[in-house]
């Protein structure tokens, strides 16, 4: 069994270095102790003394008590001055805020016045508007007998008249349209169909055979071969005062028949009955001197005459009503305080 055994310079080194490990250590608390002490002493050291009760220092003291009561007493007297002032002006504002609140309401019953005046009056000047596109209609009708224009100035015042929701214009509005309705039911315009006849008649013109000297003898549809050879060389035609045989005077005649062409177109624009037949007389009058009796001649003529006894003026209906009944709306309004 082996035993192992220290070694003697091992336990020399051991028991040396105890006592100078505590020599250290000493050495380190009095530095310590030596540094806090020196920190302790450079520290100013507070002197408990009590309050001075000598007669000056209470002098003093009271002195600077009476100030410091002077100084908030003249604060407070400040302060109640502002807020005296402040009350003051509170109550001006108040009273002017008041003031504005009671113009305000002015101006709000004044806009609200003038805005009911600007309605009256917009809605016065529609229904002016209103009456007169109406009496243009009737003026059209029972003047000119001009439907078209009629029906134009009716819807123009329908339009208008849309605009205004007040219920008492429901009947008006009805009215008028059963207006328009019954103009827009009417047949064509007599104007305009004897317009196209005479526009037919002037188109004619030119294919209608001369009674002039020298002019190509009219043909017939039951005329025989034989005979348009015999009328090629033989030209019999009635001889009397109104013949035009000089160039000069057909010339004149056809000037003439454009002019009663012209007056009868003016007759009939103006619904002039009488002027218009008169002026179709003499076109037929016309029509017999300066061309040759043939199956055309004879069927413009008695178109004209057919023309001639046709009325100008169309079978128009009761108009007026929308007018009238506005015209008692208006009374009716204005008789209201």
């Amino acid at each position: 069994m082996d035993t192992e055994l220290d070694d003697p310079s091992d336990t020399r080194r051991r028991r040396g270095a105890g006592p100078l490990a505590w020599l250290l250590a000493l050495g380190l608390l009095a530095l310590v102790l030596a540094g806090g002490w020196w920190w302790w002493s450079q520290q100013p050291q507070a002197v408990d003394t009590g309050p001075d009760l000598s007669p000056e220092a209470l002098d003093a003291r009271l002195l600077q008590t009476e100030q410091a009561a002077a100084a908030l007493r003249r604060n407070q007297q400040t302060i109640e001055q502002r807020l005296g002032d402040t009350q003051g002006r509170t109550g001006l504002l108040r009273e002017e805020v008041l003031g504005l609140g009671q113009r305000a309401a002015i101006l709000e019953d004044n806009l609200r016045e003038v805005r009911s005046q600007a309605a009256e009056g917009t809605q016065a000047l529609r229904l002016d508007e209103v009456e007169l596109l109406l009496g243009l209609a009737q003026a059209r009708l029972v003047v000119a007998g001009d439907t078209d224009g009629a029906i134009r100035s009716l819807v123009l015042a329908q339009q208008a008249l849309a605009a205004m929701t007040d219920p008492q214009f429901i009947s008006l509005r009805q009215t008028l349209a059963q207006e328009i309705a019954a103009l827009r039911a009417l047949p064509a315009d007599p104007r305009d169909e004897a317009a196209g006849e005479l526009d037919a008649l002037e188109a004619t013109l030119p294919r209608l055979a001369s009674r002039a000297p020298g002019a190509p003898p009219s043909v017939d549809a039951g005329d025989s071969r034989w005979q348009r050879i015999l009328d090629a060389l033989v030209q019999v035609r009635p001889s009397s005062r109104d013949d035009l045989i000089s160039p000069a005077d057909r010339a004149t005649g056809e000037a003439t028949l454009a002019l009663e062409l012209a007056l009868a177109r003016t007759a009939l624009e103006r619904r002039d009955e009488t002027a218009f037949r008169a002026s179709l007389a003499r076109v037929d009058q016309w029509l017999q001197r300066l061309y040759a009796d043939d199956a055309t001649l004879r069927d413009r003529r008695e178109r004209l005459r057919a023309l001639g006894e046709r009325p100008l003026s169309p079978t128009l209906p009761e108009a007026g009503a929308a007018l009238q009944q506005l015209r008692d709306l208006r009374r009716g309004r204005d008789a209201t305080p």
